[in-house]
């Protein structure tokens, strides 16, 4: 770079304070704290060691490290820290160090940085330059992170291409190691407690960092404390998140049947209830269209009539209520016993009416009463007639009485 502080604050910016960035790689300590009793008098080698977290890291957990880089600006961090570091190329200082002369060789987002041939010979030297048992390491971008592959590895300016895990994980079986193991990094951590993916965590959200951990063979007893490291899964690849969306694409399919199948029994619910209010409908309007209907009306307006003068009494006082209840009865009582004897009566009317309460027999045995009702009922009129024409004779021969009493006078005047 033209300006030595320019990747030192590009890195800050886009890679993360030091603090994060120590946390992230304690991830890489139980691979190597082993070593360091192993090996106590051995060191570490960072290749691009940059600001040099890996290597206080290491120091805080009483490890030797040496660290190369040759940015002059990321180096100055390191300087400030008191931390053992050269500026040169990785590449060239590992090529000059002696066979088994280092217990850990790490290159933390160096192996995009350089061609292929050149990580073969980092590869390879690595081998070399390790202790049995020896541990390498090397963090890199995760193109199986679609968002990364497409975009965000471009960020950096000094990135040629990125490498499949497979292709990187292959370089060191190739070259002699005896184990590898895969640890994808940096995740968000909330991805691990999400319940439904979506389809932006299928692209983003595989863990967007990868490294490659391999060990070179020793004795059965040195592998063993590394056992429990190498067996371990760490991070999402692009598999397990989208199996995780394809899940959730398969419950969601399975819940849209459900719910089908209960809208289309809904449906026919529906449908069926359709067909009864129609049919209602239809039986209501015949109800309100047929002639006992427009027969009975006058005794339904009757009967509201009764219930509107009663509830209003219920407000005087009970004795008046009462009063009331008992004249309407005898006017409505009345009413309808004229009306029961003018049926049964008139025959042609008797018959109509019985033709129309044939279809409702409770009230035809209510409304047409027997003939010694029928008698009874004709003579109570009779009497009534009668009565009434005894009282209208009074009522004249009164009237008359009073005209000549009235004629009477004026003469004498």
């Amino acid at each position: 770079m033209s300006d030595k502080n320019f990747y030192k604050t590009f890195e800050k910016h886009h890679r993360g304070p030091r603090e994060l960035i120590k946390k992230r790689i304690s991830i890489y300590l139980p691979f190597v704290l082993p070593l360091g009793k192993i090996y106590p008098k051995s060191r570490a080698i960072d290749i691009g060691c940059g600001r040099g977290e890996w290597l206080e890291l290491l120091q805080e957990n009483n490890i030797s490290a040496f660290g190369i880089d040759q940015d002059a600006g990321m180096l100055s961090s390191c300087h400030t820290l008191g931390l053992d570091v050269v500026q040169a190329n990785g590449i060239e200082y590992l090529q000059n160090q002696d066979d088994k002369s280092a217990m850990v060789i790490s290159a933390f987002h160096v192996v995009e940085h350089i061609s292929f041939e050149e990580l073969q010979i980092l590869v390879k030297e690595a081998y070399r330059v390790l202790v049995d048992g020896g541990i390498l390491i090397l963090e890199t971008p995760n193109p199986e992170n679609i968002k990364v592959a497409s975009s965000s590895f471009y960020i950096d300016p000094t990135h040629t291409k990125p490498i499949p895990y497979e292709l990187l994980s292959f370089l060191p079986d190739f070259f002699g190691f005896k184990r590898t193991k895969v640890l994808r990094l940096q995740e968000d951590k909330e991805i691990f407690t999400k319940e439904s993916l979506a389809l932006i965590d299928v692209l983003s959200q595989v863990s967007p960092d990868y490294a490659v951990v391999a060990q070179k063979n020793a004795s059965d007893d040195i592998m063993e404390l590394f056992n429990y490291s190498f067996s371990q899964k760490v991070g999402y690849s692009l598999e397990d998140i989208a199996l995780r969306f394809e899940n959730r694409l398969i419950r969601m399919e399975s819940l849209l049947k459900e719910n089908t199948h209960k809208l289309q029994g809904m449906e026919h619910r529906i449908n069926e209830t359709l067909v009864l209010a129609d049919k209602s409908a239809t039986e209501y309007t015949k109800i309100i269209n047929s002639s006992s209907w427009k027969i009975t009306r006058p005794l339904r307006v009757a009967i509201r009539v009764y219930k509107k003068i009663l509830d209003k009494a219920k407000y005087q006082s009970k004795a008046f209520y009462l009063k009331v209840k008992a004249r309407l009865l005898r006017i409505f009582g009345r009413y309808y016993a004229i009306t029961k004897y003018k049926i049964s009566t008139k025959p042609k009317l008797k018959q109509f009416v019985k033709s129309m309460l044939s279809f409702m027999p409770a009230l035809e045995v209510r409304l047409l009463p027997s003939s010694k009702d029928s008698d009874l009922i004709e003579q109570e009129f009779i009497i009534s007639q009668e009565k009434m024409i005894h009282l209208l004779a009074i009522k004249q021969k009164v009237e008359d009485k009073k005209n000549g009493i009235e004629r009477t006078i004026e003469e004498e005047i």
